[in-house]
């Protein structure tokens, strides 16, 4: 007899695993889960630019991990907004450190975030670095190519004027 694994209320897709990466419907789902805890909800910046982070825990989980989601926000490399994937990595903060938000408050502050992202898309045409960015992020799946190859002194993106 086949032993049956517990279900969670946080299981990613093969694909979700590959990319790190789910999309925003993905996302709010996730979100609207009862055992879903959200603990933190915050704008700040990374690497790529600013977005909203967004913190949670799955209470029948053992051990419980956080996990932190970030998206709805501008990514300075690509020169776009970011609105229909959210990123995640697995947070190594301790939940101890964290009290659950309000689930109704929380949620709100996201479908805030997620107007003024959408207020603020419009359709401009990327400059030549961001292109040039773009088919390297996307050829070696990862935005994180760019500092391994900063790393390595190479310089594919320069003050090159993109205008000329």
């Amino acid at each position: 007899m086949k032993e049956r694994t517990p279900q969670t209320c946080l299981s990613f897709t093969e694909r979700e695993k590959l990319y790190d990466q789910v999309s925003h419907q993905r996302f709010l789902s996730i979100l609207h889960q009862p055992d879903i805890e959200i603990h933190e909800v915050k704008e700040d910046t990374n690497s790529f630019g600013e977005f909203l982070f967004v913190t949670i825990s799955c209470r029948n989980n053992q051990p419980r991990k956080l996990y932190t989601f970030y998206g709805l926000g501008y990514h300075d490399y690509r020169e776009r907004w970011i609105s229909e994937t959210w990123q995640w990595y697995e947070s190594q903060r301790k939940l101890n450190a964290f009290t659950p938000l309000e689930k109704q408050k929380a949620l709100a502050d996201i479908t805030e975030r997620e107007g003024f992202i959408q207020s603020q898309q419009s359709p401009e045409t990327p400059s030549r670095s961001a292109e040039r960015f773009a088919v390297l992020a996307d050829l070696t799946d990862e935005d994180e190519a760019l500092a391994e190859l900063d790393d390595l002194g190479w310089v594919i993106f320069g003050d090159e004027k993109d205008d000329e």
